[in-house]
C-alpha cells in the first residue's frame, strides 16, 4: 500500500497465523518471495482493516528502488489541458523511503523539483527547489496540504500511506472493475492520526488477490467527498511487483484533474543489465540529498 501509489509513489509485523507457506511463482525473477497471507481477524473491523493494510504493505516490500519518466496532464474544469514531462526516482529504506520528482518541461517549470524523506514515526521532510531563485524551500506544517505546483496532488499526497499513521477500519468486501476486469476487493477506511492533514478520512480499494490499491477516495475536513485517485494500466515487473502506469486524480469540488502516465518504468535497477551486459547499480542515498535536488 505504501509503495504502490508513489512515486509514487511499504513495514511493520502483525502477529497472526499464516494460512499457507509463501507462494513461489515460476516467473518471479525478483528474488523477493511473496509473503504468506495471514488469517485476518474477524469480528473487529478495526483490527481487520489494520491487518489487511499491513499485509498489503508487506506484499509490496523488497523492490529496492525505482525510476520512471512520465507525462503529467493538468485538466481544468473547462477541459483545457497543460502538459508537463516529469521524471522521478524512489529509494526504498527500512527507516522510510526517499523520493525525488523533477519537471523536465515545459520551459517555465523545467528544473522545479521536490525531495521527500519519509519517517515512519515522525513528520516527513519535504523540500522544493525553484531554479528561478536557485533556492531550496522546506515544506512543513500546514503547507503540506497545499497543491503541488498547481496539480490536484498536494505535498501530503507525495508521501506514502504509512500504515501506523492511520486508524484503519475494514468496511466491506465487494467487486469492482479494474482495467476492464471484474476483481474482488477489500474496502478500507483510513483516518489520519497526524496533524497538518487536509483530509478527515481516506477510503481505499485493495484487490484481494495481490493487494494492489486501485482507488483512493479522499474526504475533506468537513467529511465531504474531495478527490478520487484511480490507478490503472497495471503492469507486473520481474513477475513480482505490480505498478500502475496511469494515475488519475479527480477533484470533485473543482472539476479539475491531474493525469500521470508513465512512458518508462524501472523497478530495482540492478535487475536491468546494461547494453554491454555489465551490471547496473542501484540508486544510492547520495542521489536524494538537498545538493542532488539543486544539481538536477
Amino acid at each position: 500500500m505504501k509503495k504502490q501509489s508513489k512515486t509514487a509513489l511499504a513495514l511493520l509485523t502483525f502477529a497472526c497465523t499464516a494460512a499457507a507457506s509463501a507462494p513461489v511463482l515460476a516467473d518471479n525473477t525478483s528474488g523477493v518471495p511473496i509473503p504468506s497471507e495471514p488469517t485476518f481477524p474477524t469480528g473487529d473491523n478495526g483490527a481487520r482493516g489494520h491487518a489487511i493494510a499491513k499485509h498489503a504493505d508487506a506484499y509490496d516490500s523488497g523492490w529496492v528502488d525505482q525510476y520512471l519518466q512520465a507525462r503529467m496532464t493538468l485538466i481544468d474544469a473547462r477541459g483545457q489541458e497543460v502538459v508537463r514531462e516529469t521524471r522521478g526516482m524512489t529509494l526504498e529504506g527500512n527507516a522510510g523511503d526517499k523520493a525525488l520528482v523533477r519537471f523536465m518541461s515545459p520551459a517555465d517549470i523545467r528544473g522545479v523539483a521536490a525531495l521527500i524523506h519519509e519517517h515512519p514515526q515522525t513528520a516527513d521532510d519535504t523540500w522544493l527547489y525553484l531554479p528561478a531563485t536557485r533556492r531550496v524551500r522546506r515544506i512543513a506544517g500546514a503547507n503540506r496540504t497545499a497543491s503541488f505546483q498547481g496539480t490536484e496532488f498536494t505535498y501530503e499526497d507525495l508521501s506514502s500511506l504509512i500504515v501506523e499513521r492511520y486508524d484503519w477500519r475494514f468496511v466491506r468486501e465487494t467487486t469492482v472493475t479494474i482495467d476492464g476486469k471484474k476483481e474482488a476487493v477489500y474496502e478500507l477506511e483510513a483516518r489520519p492520526k497526524y496533524q497538518d492533514t487536509g483530509y478527515s478520512k481516506l477510503v481505499l480499494t485493495v484487490t484481494r488477490d495481490n493487494f494492489r490499491t486501485s482507488h483512493i477516495d479522499f474526504y475533506d475536513k468537513a467529511g465531504e467527498p474531495l478527490k478520487t485517485l484511480t490507478a490503472s494500466r497495471w503492469k507486473v515487473y520481474h513477475g513480482r511487483f505490480h505498478r500502475p502506469l496511469k494515475l488519475d486524480m479527480r477533484n470533485h469540488q473543482t472539476g479539475k484533474r491531474t493525469v500521470i502516465e508513465a512512458s518508462s518504468y524501472f523497478v530495482n535497477l540492478s535487475l536491468y543489465p546494461r547494453r554491454d551486459g555489465s551490471s547496473r547499480s542501484n540508486l544510492t542515498d547520495e542521489q536524494f540529498t538537498r545538493r542532488a535536488l539543486e544539481d538536477g
